[in-house]
């Protein structure tokens, strides 16, 4: 059965620590994945107990929510009630050592790029079977056409990619692509390549070189290139901001930008572009020596090891090293073979426990989560649903996962285009080298060992356990009796916090208030800046800009007091808490004071949303028909 997907993101919010505790939201193929501004009020029993969760990973700092094939539409639902959108809210600083911070960031960088990456590594696959069948001429228009537009974001990967890590950092984003273009500009290119015959290539330290205002520039190709715009992404903010620094306002509208192309421009061609170019280079040296040397023991390993890769979220931060063997060595096992082994593996454990299971539950969610892993590439239904809960059958997926890797590895599978997520239709990307179909056969029967292995594994390893049924039911049963347990006839009445004119929601100008994804209310345009307490409670949540302040009233409301419109943006200068967080505060205490005056000259609306956000635990949620009130006044009735 689909996913409710309205109800499982309200559900996700409220765990997560509500809307105010989330600085940025985005998705992958297969998570949810959150920047939270305090991972402690996120409760991790609470989010994976919620229906369509999988499971929880928190790596590189974020908060990563394992969902599975319909993540893409439960997001579309999640944006909507969190009013998330690209560039909204600051990064929260990243957690973790650095190595995690590294993965994360790398990660958090090429994963929306996907997509594209995805969508055009097809293209290219298509065109290499047209071609290979005769059914197209490389010579032709439609050829040429066709392959430009599926290569150019291989091509040009280096603006797209600074794109993101300008997102990423905060910088901006048209800046810090002007330094990636400048890489990949045709002359330039032509320069480096010697191309230009009035400015014949020198040396330095034995290497063709070129130069600029002296020093000396290294000739390489960063056309495909992920390794020097990526070692070039701190150097890049810490530059904006000294120039942002030193630059006068009355200048800084063109000084900053100019400082900052002057600056990034030689440290990228004559330092961090060839490091990154040495460094990728040698990293494919290595890998090309590992594997010409003991090619079925690197692939079989890294099969094996690959479904611990993806728990960590860390595969996507593989995908640089795999763009650089392809564009170096014009192959990739690491990624794309290793990862075709596992996932089909992954599938074939599933399919074990769905044909040896007596639960029809078991048999469907089996079924489905293998189908999703070996037709569509996406493990993490198999892996956390299925094989990692059952443990045994994570065994046998590993298992096969390695002999599946050893056998390609022995025979020479090797992936010559970027496809789509590793599948058994991830086949025809082994099409290419001096035997371009050989990879094709040898993967089709790697295919059938890393099914059948952890099928037939799983068949003799896995047992189920009797009382598997039973427990899921009484879970079940003690959440329907919980529901019918709610309040719903209990007449409760909430006091504005403010004096002032009485708003309707449909009138706030903000849609995740007005369309009452952050549940039902009122808002008020106050007449000062006081606000004070609607009603005994506790105070749950403060926000460090110091604009919004959260309560659970003694009754069981969850309230939410936000003090104008994108106010978050103004830092908390017109702010001032007058109590702490988890401190008991009696109806009419002063909770807090603002500025008006300063949030109006800053551009920004005071109009003040007092909003139920558990309304969805009760039978309606009704606002005062006064056009006006006074702070401690009914506003809400709540039943």
């Amino acid at each position: 059965m689909a996913l409710d997907y309205q109800e499982t993101s309200k559900k996700i919010l409220a765990a997560v620590g509500g809307v105010e505790n989330i600085t940025s939201a985005t998705n992958c193929m297969t998570r949810l994945r959150l920047t939270l501004k305090d991972a402690a009020k996120a409760d991790d029993a609470k989010v994976k107990s919620i229906k369509g969760v999988k499971s929880i990973v928190k790596q590189g700092g974020q908060y990563q929510i394992v969902i599975g094939n319909e993540v893409s539409n439960l997001f579309k639902e999640f944006a909507k009630l969190g009013n998330f959108t690209e560039g909204s809210a600051a990064a929260a600083k990243p957690t973790g050592n650095a190595v995690q911070r590294l993965f994360g960031f790398v990660a958090g960088c090429m994963t929306p790029l996907l997509p594209a990456m995805l969508g055009t590594g097809m293209v290219k696959v298509l065109l290499t079977l047209l071609v290979t069948f005769g059914m197209m001429d490389k010579a032709s228009s439609g050829y040429v056409i066709l392959y430009g537009m599926a290569d150019s974001f291989f091509y040009f990967l280096p603006v797209f990619l600074a794109y993101q890590i300008a997102k990423k950092l905060n910088g901006s984003p048209a800046l810090y692509m002007v330094i990636a273009t400048m890489m990949v500009y045709p002359d330039i290119v032509n320069l480096m390549a010697g191309s230009n015959a009035d400015l014949p290539l020198g040396t330095f330290m034995g290497m063709p070189s070129t130069s600029l205002f002296g020093l000396p520039v290294i000739t390489a190709t960063y056309t495909s290139s992920v390794l020097p715009i990526l070692l070039m992404a701190p150097v890049m903010k810490a530059v904006e901001n000294f120039a942002d620094r030193v630059s006068p306002n009355v200048v800084k509208a063109f000084l900053k930008p100019m400082l900052f192309l002057l600056i990034c421009t030689p440290v990228a061609l004559c330092v961090l572009g060839p490091i990154g170019n040495v460094i990728g280079n040698v990293l494919a040296g290595v890998f090309s020596a590992m594997y010409n040397t003991v090619p079925w023991l690197t692939v079989g390993i890294l099969s094996a090891a690959m479904p611990f890769i993806v728990m960590t979220g860390m595969h996507y931060a593989l995908i640089p090293l795999c763009m650089n063997n392809l564009a170096t060595l014009g192959f990739d096992v690491i990624v794309m073979v290793t990862m075709f082994c596992s996932n089909l593996a992954q599938g074939g454990a599933a399919f074990g426990v769905a044909f040896k299971s007596k639960n029809t539950d078991t048999k469907s969610e089996g079924i489905a989560s293998g189908i999703s892993a070996v037709v569509a590439g996406i493990t993490e239904p198999a892996m956390y649903g299925i094989n990692l809960a059952k443990v045994k059958p994570m065994i046998a997926a590993v298992i096969g996962a390695g002999i599946a890797g050893l056998f390609t590895g022995i025979t020479g599978v090797k992936g010559y285009t970027m496809g789509g997520s590793p599948s058994l239709f991830s086949i025809i990307t082994f099409i290419g080298g001096e035997n371009p179909m050989s990879g094709v056969y040898f993967g089709i029967i790697g295919a059938v060992i890393a099914i059948a292995v952890p099928f037939v594994l799983t068949m003799i390893l896995y047992k189920e356990e009797a009382e598997e049924e039973t427990t899921v039911t009484e879970t079940e049963t003690a959440a329907e009796n919980a529901e019918v347990n709610k309040p719903m006839v209990k007449k409760i009445e909430i006091a504005a916090p403010l004096t002032g004119k009485v708003v309707p929601m449909s009138e706030i100008p903000d849609e995740g208030f007005s369309s009452g994804a952050l549940g039902e209310g009122v808002a008020i345009i106050p007449q000062d800046g006081n606000v004070y307490a609607p009603a005994d409670g506790v105070v749950t949540s403060m926000m460090d800009t110091k604009h919004a302040i959260g309560l659970a009233t003694d009754e069981g409301l969850e309230l939410l007091i936000h003090v104008g419109i994108d106010t978050v943006e103004l830092q908390g200068a017109p702010f001032e808490y007058k109590i702490k967080e988890g401190a008991h505060v009696k109806k009419g205490d002063l909770l807090m004071t603002a500025d008006l005056k300063a949030i109006e000259n800053a551009g920004k609306k005071i109009i003040t949303p007092v909003i139920v956000t558990n309304s969805e635990d009760y039978v309606s949620v009704k606002a005062s028909d006064c056009a006006t009130v006074k702070n401690g006044e009914c506003l809400l009735t709540v039943v």
